[in-house]
């Protein structure tokens, strides 16, 4: 929640947070100009935020799931939304109070703004979020945007994004149902594809919960992404000496560690092929805005997905047609990693986390080093964020497959009951 306050000189100060709301029935703030001349203190969900509150008087809060409003005494969370044409403020519960805002945020905050002396305000909430039907039946989606820049550590549901096909629609955080029984072993639901189909991550022979150290979600451990690291070419999934990229997703040599990957899959999921689909697997070799590719360089330069990650906290599932590859088994790329909550800081609670170090399929960088010059991609660290190192390092491996949208499926998606593929 964000509370906002124009002063004389329309300085705004914004305090931002989500506020935790104990008492019953409605809040009663009753604060004087005088009280509050000091720096005040508020508990959030996660510490304390100082700030200097307006002088309002009361705040009452009605809540909806289907048309109808009750009244509730603890702010609701960004699952839902401040309906901003029946919300309003009055003075000294007299005059409505046109200057307030009141709405809910494209990332789901709760802004209460332009707050005037004596002000009651009336707060209603309607869900913030749309039911859609999928391969897995009716899912509840969030309707709003979450902040990439933090991680996620609880179960936030289900979100929604573009990418090349539509609407993806993917788990975020410590995500309690997503789990899949396919091929006689056990995988996570990352996204639901804009095609209709469903991209999972290797879980490994039994199901386990989320913050779990376990090697048993590794299907193939020690592997380096490829052997051959003095060249930039050498991230490619496929690859052509001196080329940023083949000519065509069907040309060029294969990365070792591709060949790996479809060595497993083809002893372990070849005979259930006919409920996969042919995915498509990103392996973005565009290079970042400003600088230029070359097979080797003097300088450090970095590809597209650092920024996105790194920097600008803008992760995306639409990816270049020549960096596409049509695949039954790829790898995560580094963009779902953070869809799904991850991030360049340790996070032992999303669904993602097992507590080892594993590849992604994404090119980090081309780094000039005292020594050395060699060629980086992504990987998920065994403390849960995702970071970079040369491709000639030996990780993990979780095999990403994509099943089909025509599939019939029982179970509810949590660990104990997990959705099981039909024949």
């Amino acid at each position: 929640m964000k509370l906002e306050k124009l002063g004389k000189n329309y300085r705004k100060e914004v305090i931002g947070g989500l506020i935790v709301i104990s008492v019953i029935g409605v809040l009663g703030f009753n604060l004087t100009k005088a009280k509050y001349q000091n720096i005040e203190d508020i508990e959030l969900v996660k510490g304390e935020v100082n700030y200097k509150l307006p002088d309002f008087k009361m705040m009452a809060m009605y809540k909806s799931d289907d048309g109808s409003y009750e009244e509730v005494s603890e702010l609701p969370g960004n699952n839902y939304k401040i309906n901003e044409s029946k919300s309003y403020c009055t003075i000294n519960n007299v005059d409505k109070d046109n200057s307030a805002k009141l709405y809910t945020d494209k990332y789901g905050q709760h802004v209460i703004g332009n707050i005037s002396k004596n002000d009651k305000c009336y707060l209603y909430f309607d869900k913030n979020t749309e039911v859609v039907s999928t391969v897995l039946g009716n899912i509840e989606v969030n309707n709003y945007t979450p902040d990439f820049s933090v991680t996620a550590t609880t179960d936030e549901g289900i979100f929604k994004a573009e990418d090349n096909d539509g609407v993806s629609y993917y788990w975020r955080g410590a995500a309690t149902t997503n789990y899949l029984k396919f091929g006689g072993y056990c995988w996570r639901i990352i996204r639901i594809n804009g095609d209709g189909t469903m991209r999972l991550i290797y879980d490994g022979t039994t199901c386990h919960k989320n913050g779990e150290v376990t090697t048993d979600s590794i299907a193939v451990a020690n592997i380096a992404y490829n052997a051959a690291f003095g060249k930039s070419e050498y991230v490619g999934w496929t690859y052509t000496e001196g080329l940023q990229r083949p000519n065509s997703t069907i040309e060029g040599t294969n990365a070792p560690i591709k060949t790996v990957l479809e060595n497993w899959y083809n002893n372990n999921l070849k005979s259930y092929e006919e409920k996969i689909a042919d995915g498509k697997f990103c392996n973005d070799r565009n290079v970042q805005s400003g600088q230029s590719w070359l097979s080797t360089s003097s300088n450090t330069y970095y590809y597209a997905p650092s920024a996105r990650t790194y920097t600008n906290y803008a992760p995306t599932l639409c990816c270049t047609v020549l960096d596409t590859y049509i695949l039954k088994v790829g790898l995560i790329i580094s963009d779902e990693v953070m869809y799904a909550g991850g991030k360049n800081v340790d996070n032992d609670s999303y669904y993602l986390y097992n507590g080892q170090n594993y590849w992604t399929m994404t090119p980090h960088s081309w780094l000039v080093g005292t020594v050395a010059s060699w060629v980086w991609a992504f990987y998920v660290h065994s403390t849960g964020y995702f970071n970079a190192y040369g491709v000639d390092n030996k990780f993990g491996v979780r095999p990403v497959i994509n099943l089909r949208s025509d599939i019939k499926i029982s179970g509810n998606g949590t660990k104990d009951n997990p959705y099981v593929v039909l024949n």
